[in-house]
């Protein structure tokens, strides 16, 4: 794998918090989406190409054009920092499940909604999610709560004391 930097979720994908502060912590010269919805709409992939600052490189990847591209060394160069975004909880499972794995996951930003618990401001769950989370717990993927850098990381284990509690 390239130089993966951060693994994140987060429902609004490249926005003013991802850009503006994640991309600058992490020296990002690159973000790959995964999403199969998104990868099938060349208007707004090229919406989110548009919107990366200029010198970053963006690609808007099914679930299956990555894995296919990781399981071929695409990106196994090491140039760059990489950034990787997903729309939802679920898409990172599908990915795990199907032989990928990322070390370290960030929940970042998920909205609120019908049968959806706070875990902090701006990051949402339901049950759905959990069960999830705790599959990808189980798979050695340390997983935490952080919308912006000045935020304190909440684990998944606390979250799960916070919401169970």
């Amino acid at each position: 794998m390239k130089n993966i930097k951060l693994v994140r979720v987060d429902f609004r994908l490249i926005h003013g918090q991802v850009i503006t502060k994640w991309r600058n912590i992490i020296a990002a010269t690159e973000i790959i989406i995964i999403d199969d919805k998104l990868s099938k709409d060349g208007f707004l992939s090229d919406i989110y190409v548009m919107a990366a600052p200029p010198g970053v490189k963006v690609l808007v990847l099914s679930e299956s054009d990555y894995i296919e591209k990781a399981t071929q060394g695409n990106f196994s160069d090491g140039k760059e920092n990489v950034l990787i975004l997903f729309k939802s909880i679920a898409n990172v499972r599908r990915i795990i499940e199907k032989g990928q794995h990322f070390p370290e996951l960030q929940i970042g930003g998920l909205g609120g909604g019908v049968n959806r618990k706070s875990v902090v401001n701006g990051i949402s769950i339901d049950d759905q999610d959990l069960e999830d989370l705790k599959y990808l717990q189980q798979r050695n993927i340390n997983i935490y709560f952080q919308v912006t850098p000045e935020e304190v990381r909440l684990t998944l284990g606390k979250a799960i004391t916070k919401l169970e509690g």
